[in-house]
């Protein structure tokens, strides 16, 4: 056994001192006159430790707090584990272009979106997070902390980027300053592609840093017009921003890919293909990591145990006992925290791994003998996450609670379980109960699909059972085939995958790490690449 932070228990020189001083000089005015014994007879109820004893558990108490804090624990070895070598830089367009509404509600918001839903398939060992427009900001370090990086992706907001315009070059020589010691380089360009025209400059710097980008276009060949009301020079002239194609020639010139989003997921499907064989050529290093068994808790439960007898007053005989016992029924709750902390922490690691069997396991161990609605959501969101729907909608159904943002992500889980199981009409009923609570606009948009497809389904049914009835005259035409196939299209499967993939709500993280999502974005962006001065540069 070893302990991690050793200098924690130089810190007892300090209360001992203060202990021995106590014992040594502190005494009362009683303790002054009168000897010992004679004291002990004018006492109508002695305490059966005194000063001394309270002192000396107390002193006792903080060793174990400190003990605690230094973190015990037992090595168990070293073990290699094989890291994949690529690296992914995320490079996220944030110039005024991105406010264009063809994709809803704008680009930016709908990129941001599609962002966050494939961060989890991503099979890089480290993700960075940049954002651009003439000049490049770190939003996020290379790190495999996905929940940071999906906190930080949410508090990304162009409005706190005071530079204008859109720079490729920008995006990439930053994204290239984060990528300079990494053996295997992607970036992922998330943009419309400005009006950039001359697009040798961007091939040239790719190859000769040997970066492989992947083209992520977020607007469509029609465009849209750019909200003017943006501009700090109100124009009458209306500016039309399209999909900027020329890039498709910066993918294949420099072995990459080229994608254009879609509503779909069609789009990440594609990207998550072209990543999982970029991660089978690509190098694999090892990594050593120490295996460790924590111990804090054990000292950390005693102290809490102690802690009583140095604070209170305890009398002798029955009253001391009956202390005795309550604090020894407080301290099984005390193991049961222990092992509650130990459970929750298997089931948030065996879900952030997809090991989603593991995770139900845990969680449900957990509700069994603590069965909040936190441990409910969780177990939800893992047998969701496993495909056991019913068991989803059986747990989220015993989630209770008075927070109007857990109640909407628990109702939006139900409606998707509800989706995935093909009733259509219970989904629709749980996406309006959201929208009762509040504006959400995936609820919304996932409720105009279920109802679309709703009525196509009534429609299907009242031409099935009319051509029912001409069965025999019309069973050789290929009209028949034609309407099955119209009416397989309409069918719950189809829209199993046409509804917005945002499965599990963001109520699932820590508790703080909700209560510090409200909070805005008030750090600021600090340039990897300054803006190039240059005329005449549209500050779109």
């Amino acid at each position: 056994m070893r302990f991690l932070y050793p200098e924690f228990l130089y810190l007892m020189l300090i209360p001992a001192g203060v202990l021995i001083y106590l014992i040594s000089t502190n005494r009362d005015a009683l303790e002054r006159i009168f000897e010992p014994k004679t004291l002990e007879k004018l006492r109508i109820s002695g305490d059966g430790l005194g000063r001394t004893g309270h002192n000396v558990l107390i002193f006792i108490a903080f060793f174990f707090m400190t003990l605690a804090l230094a973190q015990p624990v037992i090595e168990k070895g070293e073990e290699r584990v094989k890291v994949s070598g690529t690296d992914i830089v995320i490079a996220i367009d944030l110039s005024l272009s991105m406010q264009a509404r063809d994709f809803f509600p704008n680009r930016l918001a709908f990129a941001k979106q599609k962002i966050k839903e494939i961060l989890p398939q991503l099979p890089a060992g480290r993700v960075a997070i940049v954002g651009f427009t003439s000049a490049s900001f770190i939003v996020a370090p290379l790190t495999t902390d996905k929940d940071a990086l999906n906190f930080l992706l949410n508090r990304l907001k162009s409005e706190t980027i005071t530079a204008k315009g859109t720079d490729l070059l920008a995006a990439i020589k930053g994204s290239i300053k984060l990528l300079k010691n990494s053996s295997s380089k992607t970036l992922l360009l998330v943009t419309d592609g400005g009006d950039v025209e001359n697009i040798d400059p961007i091939v040239s710097l790719l190859k000769k840093e040997s970066v492989r980008p992947i083209i992520w276009m977020v607007a469509t060949q029609k465009g849209a017009p750019l909200p003017m009301e943006k501009f700090s020079k109100k124009s009458k002239d209306l500016v039309l921003s399209k999909a900027n194609r020329r890039l498709k020639r910066v993918a294949d010139e420099c072995d990459g890919l080229y994608v254009e989003a879609t509503i779909s997921q069609r789009d990440e499907k594609k990207i998550e293909e072209y990543l999982k064989q970029l991660s089978n050529v690509s190098k694999t290093y090892e990594k050593v990591v120490n295996k460790r068994i924590q111990l804090f808790y054990y000292p950390l439960a005693l102290a809490l145990l102690i802690l009583p007898f140095g604070i209170y007053s305890i009398g002798r005989g029955s009253q001391s006992a009956l202390l005795l016992f309550f604090i020894s029924l407080s301290y099984q709750k005390v193991d049961a925290g222990i092992l509650d902390f130990q459970l929750i922490e298997d089931g948030k690691k065996t879900y952030k791994e997809g090991d989603y069997k593991r995770s139900v396991k845990a969680f449900e161990e957990l509700s069994i003998h603590n069965p909040r609605s936190e441990v409910w959501f969780n177990l939800g969101n893992s047998y969701y996450k496993s495909g056991r729907y019913k068991m989803a909608l059986n747990a989220y159904s015993k989630v209770v609670t008075k927070d109007l943002k857990i109640e909407k992500a628990k109702l939006y889980n139900m409606a998707n379980c509800y989706v995935k199981l093909g009733e259509l009409e219970k989904a629709a009923l749980f996406y309006q109960k959201v929208l009762k609570l509040g504006n959400d606009e995936d609820a919304k948009a996932n409720l105009a699909l279920v109802l679309k497809a709703l009525k196509e389904k009534k429609k299907q049914d009242k031409k099935s059972s009319y051509k029912g009835k001409n069965k025999e005259k019309n069973r050789n035409k290929s009209s028949s085939e034609a309407s099955v196939s119209k009416e397989n299209s309409s069918k719950p499967g189809a829209l199993k995958n046409r509804v917005k993939k945002r499965e599990l709500s963001q109520a699932e993280e820590k508790k703080w790490m909700q209560l510090i999502e409200n909070q805005p974005l008030k750090s600021k962006l600090y340039p990897l690449t300054p803006p190039e001065s240059k005329e005449n540069v549209n500050p779109w």
